[in-house]
């Protein structure tokens, strides 16, 4: 172990440089935080009130608890369930999309947006599972798929028909393809064998009556609905403005969608690519304009519903009235590198891993990363100082408007426990960090320590580009048996397939091999159990239990809402370990976590002495409210003295 040992209040023209600018950023944000971007009056409130102490759980449906034994999740299995899940604390469910789909897309491609998919049940099945679940105060929350339909949705048969029909103008047609990048695009996905699933271009090639071409938004079994162009071009003729007859009929489809799942008791949604709905509108102008009218109609009818973003930019996103906007992994290089390993990494390069930040050189299949992907020049210092800033900023200056969440994961992305990240230590830190954020969305099975897997199959679409997202999609892993609990079916039957041990191997040839071993008798697995409910549930230091007891402790303090500031203080010549504190004016937490491999011992003082005062009365030893780790705080004449073994936190109440 390696002993730093920086003196914060000897030392303190190092804290007050650092603490002065991040508390600077903090004033500067709320002093002269600019207007959202356009020119509005926001006549919204924030809200609703659960969302304050709120912390939603997102459920990928065809993987959370299968009923009836096809190895593919469902409703009643989710209901056997909630119990579970109220036992967590949480205040909220999301499903990924529960609607009739062609499944060409895991449930993206929808059909109907009205009917639940036979594989997952009924509408009265969703219907019973909302009514019990807000029989145990939580509230159920559903993806909608905005942008686009499925090619085999009812409104895109009729629409591709050689006639002037309802559904004509629902969707983007031309006779001719607006460029020469357009045709090469086009070339390029149809010599796919699998360009179904190609994300290449954004033009089909149509088989049908009405055109010889489609707009699609992701993969070409998904064409884009038309809400129109905020600059039409005159030269383009299927560029139709967004006031034109079909970009308001459809419109009018996506709050008829929103009113009749409301009826049935959905508290809200997650909404799918929101950003993109309108095209050419390079300032957003005629996006945000768009969901403000959804706003105000939705407050009108159906006050205290919930609409959250796919957006990644809550300066945009929360000024076009959303409730919530998500912090995504796949949108910010800083967010990538302060904590989730990127793209295929094996050895860390994110700021939460054991080598401290220094950059990656093998991906998960054991292979070295070319000289020119790998990001030598970004130390943990500027690592850690730029997300601060972009994450304060963002939050102080929509404050007013709604809330900017962060998640352990999530469908289309790695999860926390991935590559070097693989520990039940190293998790319960990171997992830390996401629940005193001002609104975690926590995604299933992370509670447990599940880890991303590698070298899946692509099952409906989920993996596209050499991106493999199935690796996040695998069943819930309830028990120790060969389905892990999740169904009665045999192995060979299960959606996708299950991994029930704990590994210290970061690649994909580390694990075989180590499986190898294992099976020999020749190693043991890293950690104590299964990453099982079953092995946790009555394990008071399992990473379930720490879930828990994370949340129960935020749903109680006020200062860890998400109304209340999030405050860094970052030091340059020592990142690590993160402090951070949670205030509500009123109440203050101080927040101390090391991810690394290294014993840090730090003394606080200085600037932050007027946050410490609490501390004074105490003669030796504080307490905190929750620690993991081996971790320790003593408050002296001296100062106050925090030392920190690797791969630890705490949480302490000023």
């Amino acid at each position: 172990m390696v002993n730093e040992h920086i003196n914060w209040h000897n030392q303190s023209y190092i804290m007050k440089k650092s603490f002065i600018l991040s508390f600077a950023l903090l004033v500067s944000a709320i002093v002269s935080a600019q207007p959202a971007p356009g020119s509005f009056g926001q006549t919204w409130k924030v809200g609703p009130d659960w969302l304050r102490n709120g912390v939603i759980y997102q459920v990928y449906p065809s993987s959370y608890k299968d009923s009836d034994g096809n190895g593919i999740g469902d409703i009643q299995g989710v209901i056997s369930k909630l119990d579970y899940i109220e036992s967590l604390g949480v205040s909220a469910i999301w499903f990924n999309p529960l609607f009739v789909s062609g499944w060409i897309d895991g449930g993206y491609d929808v059909i109907d947006f009205y009917r639940v998919d036979p594989r997952f049940g009924t509408n009265n099945d969703l219907v019973e599972l909302i009514q019990k679940a807000h029989e145990k105060g939580i509230k159920v929350m559903l993806d909608l798929v905005a942008g686009h339909t499925s090619d085999k949705h009812p409104w895109f048969l009729q629409s591709a028909q050689d006639s002037n029909l309802q559904y004509s103008d629902y969707y983007i047609w031309s006779d001719r393809l607006p460029d020469a990048k357009a045709g090469k695009d086009l070339e390029a996905m149809l010599k796919s064998p699998d360009y179904m699933q190609s994300t290449i271009g954004k033009w089909m090639k149509s088989e049908y009556p009405r055109d010889k071409y489609y707009m699609k938004n992701f993969y070409a079994c998904q064409p884009s609905l038309n809400y129109g162009y905020a600059n039409p071009d005159p030269n383009h003729p299927w560029e139709q403005g967004v006031n034109e007859p079909g970009p308001k009929a459809v419109r009018q489809e996506l709050k008829d969608i929103l009113a009749f799942w409301y009826g049935k008791g959905v508290d809200g949604f997650r909404v799918d690519m929101a950003s993109s709905l309108v095209k050419n509108d390079k300032d957003k102008k005629e996006i945000l304009n768009l969901w403000r009218e959804i706003r105000e109609w939705s407050d009108k009818n159906f006050p205290d519903h919930v609409l959250m973003a796919e957006w990644g930019s809550p300066k945009y996103c929360l000024a076009a009235g959303y409730n919530v906007d998500m912090d995504l992994n796949n949108t910010r290089a800083h967010n990538r590198r302060m904590y989730f390993d990127r793209k295929h990494q094996a050895d860390g390069g994110s700021y939460f891993s054991l080598n401290g930040g220094q950059p990656s050189v093998k991906d998960l299949y054991g292979n070295a990363w070319p000289e020119g992907k790998v990001d030598s020049k970004t130390t943990p210092a500027q690592m850690l100082k730029e997300y601060y800033d972009y994450f304060t900023d963002c939050v102080e200056s929509t404050r007013t408007m709604g809330y900017f969440a962060s998640i352990t994961g999530n469908h289309d992305h790695l999860r926390i426990n991935t590559g070097a990240r693989n520990t039940p230590e190293q998790l319960k830190v990171m997992m830390t960090w996401v629940m005193t954020m001002p609104l975690p969305i926590l995604y299933y099975g992370d509670e447990i320590g599940m880890r991303s897997l590698v070298d899946m199959p692509n099952v409906e679409g989920a993996n596209h580009n050499g991106k493999e997202r199935a690796g996040a999609r695998t069943p819930m892993q309830w028990t120790a048996d060969e389905t892990a609990g999740f169904s009665d079916c045999t192995p060979d039957k299960l959606y996708l397939p299950v991994c029930t041990d704990w590994t210290p191997a970061t690649s994909l040839p580390q694990y075989t091999e180590w499986k190898k071993e294992l099976a020999a008798g020749k190693v043991k697995p890293i950690a104590k159990g299964n990453p099982t409910v079953e092995s946790q549930e009555n394990d008071p230091e399992s990473i379930l239990n720490w879930t828990r007891a994370l949340i129960s402790l935020r749903k109680n303090s006020e200062a860890l809402w998400a109304d209340s500031r999030f405050i860094p203080i970052f030091n340059e010549e020592q990142p690590y370990p993160m402090v951070y504190l949670r205030s509500n004016g009123t109440e203050t937490f101080l927040i101390v976590l090391n991810p690394t491999s290294e014993r840090k011992t730090l003394v606080l003082g200085g600037e932050i002495e007027p946050y410490l005062s609490a501390l004074k009365s105490v003669k030796g030893t504080v307490s905190p409210l929750l620690t993991t780790g081996k971790a320790t705080c003593k408050h002296t004449a001296k100062g106050t003295t925090l030392k920190l073994d690797a791969t630890s936190g705490m949480i302490i109440k000023l």
